[in-house]
């Protein structure tokens, strides 16, 4: 059972936010050894390194360009991980819940499925134009050693194509439950206060819901752009 949070971050907007436990593998199981195969154990890599990397708080910087651009790309697909895990947990759940404030269940299942559905067209059209990149890159893709393009397109081409498919499951496939949910209740109400009173109730919802994580989404979502 996979628990996806439909979450305030705004006074008339939502997102769908689901916090996986810091045990959670990440592994994508390999079938084959034929291209995709390679790319998939590629990217099961560049996972593992990722989450190393965001755990490591102190990490000698790399002396050469090449080290420390690919560094840099480590980076940058450990915060991307958090972005895509729960449209990747979708493609392998048979059912979900779908917790929600203080709204009609009918209108919280559209705002999902409208979610859900910008996200598969999102990643869909990512993918194709990530592929035609990685064709146009693929003399360096796979040769071993820290090649950035390898990495980031690699890594971009299997994560879109794995967030398409959670997002279309999501949509057609998933049978869903919707439960009513008192903390995010107390969060939706929270964005009619001062900017410090609203920052209180962010960080108090989520120690009540043991998501540790889910404050600074809700903090980085209501950012001004």
């Amino acid at each position: 059972m996979l628990h996806v949070y439909l979450v305030p971050v705004g006074r008339d907007r939502y997102e769908c936010y689901y916090e996986a436990p810091e045990q959670d593998e990440a592994d994508e199981p390999v079938e084959g050894r034929g291209f995709f195969a390679r790319m998939r154990a590629k990217f099961n890599e560049q996972l593992k390194e990722a989450e190393q990397a965001r755990h490591q708080k102190a990490i000698e910087e790399p002396k050469t360009f090449l080290g420390r651009a690919q560094k840099r790309s480590m980076r940058w697909i450990a915060a991307r991980i958090a972005d895509q895990r729960l449209l990747w947990h979708l493609r392998k759940a048979e059912t979900a819940t779908l917790h929600i404030p203080d709204l009609p269940a009918a209108e919280a299942e559209a705002i999902m499925r409208a979610n859900f559905k910008w996200d598969a067209d999102h990643h869909r059209n990512r993918l194709i134009l990530h592929s035609l990149a990685l064709i146009a890159a693929a003399p360096i893709a796979l040769v071993p050693g820290p090649n950035v393009l390898g990495y980031l397109f690699t890594f971009t081409v299997v994560g879109h194509f794995l967030a398409w498919r959670g997002a279309v499951r999501g949509l057609h496939q998933m049978a869903w439950t919707i439960v009513p949910n008192a903390e995010l209740t107390d969060l939706r109400r929270a964005f009619s206060l001062d900017a410090a009173a609203r920052h209180r109730v962010i960080s108090d919802v989520a120690h009540r819901l043991h998501m540790p994580k889910m404050a600074r989404f809700v903090e980085q979502m209501t950012a001004p752009t």
